[in-house]
């Protein structure tokens, strides 16, 4: 009787563990994503992998977000109707007050194609990359704004902290 209780077990756990995951995975909307590119550094690395969830989004979020059929992954610089201005040497602002990046290695204006002070369009968010020499993001022209139904969810850095085997 005993060994019929392990070999239960040996099928429930897995059972019951694929039950959680499906849980989390349709009611939370649950996504894996891995890290390709640069342009999250030094907070993201390529090959790593992340969790997003849906959620509120506030300030500094990391974000997916869907963009041409493919998945972008950025940091909520400006929440709607924010007012952003970023000077030449890379400092931000937003509604007329300088923001802390303790997440950057550097400031850099990069490459912009919009003009400043920027007012965040209703129902968007303004978002950059950390590394933002090396990022394609809201101050370019085919990026933009990022309209709120584009967000897939907030990612998470430290519910999944291991890299790919790659």
């Amino acid at each position: 009787m005993n060994q019929n209780k392990k070999e239960n077990l040996a099928y429930i756990i897995p059972v019951i563990i694929l039950i959680i995951i499906l849980f989390f995975i349709f009611f939370f909307r649950l996504r894996i994503y891995k890290i390709v590119g640069s342009s999250m550094n030094p907070t993201l690395y390529e090959n790593e992998f992340v969790l997003s969830y849906k959620t509120t989004y506030k300030r500094q979020d990391i974000i997916a977000f869907n963009h041409n059929q493919a998945i972008m992954i950025k940091r909520i610089i400006g929440l709607p109707k924010d007012k952003i201005d970023i000077k030449d040497d890379g400092t931000v602002y937003v509604n007329n007050m300088k923001i802390s990046e303790p997440y950057i290695n550097a400031k850099s204006l990069g490459k912009v194609e919009i003009s400043f002070p920027y007012i965040v369009p209703e129902n968007s968010y303004f978002v950059m990359g950390d590394n933002r020499e090396h990022s394609l993001d809201s101050r370019s022209i085919p990026i933009g704004a990022i309209n709120e139904e584009d967000i897939i969810g907030k990612v998470s850095l430290s519910l999944i902290p291991f890299k790919s085997l790659n």
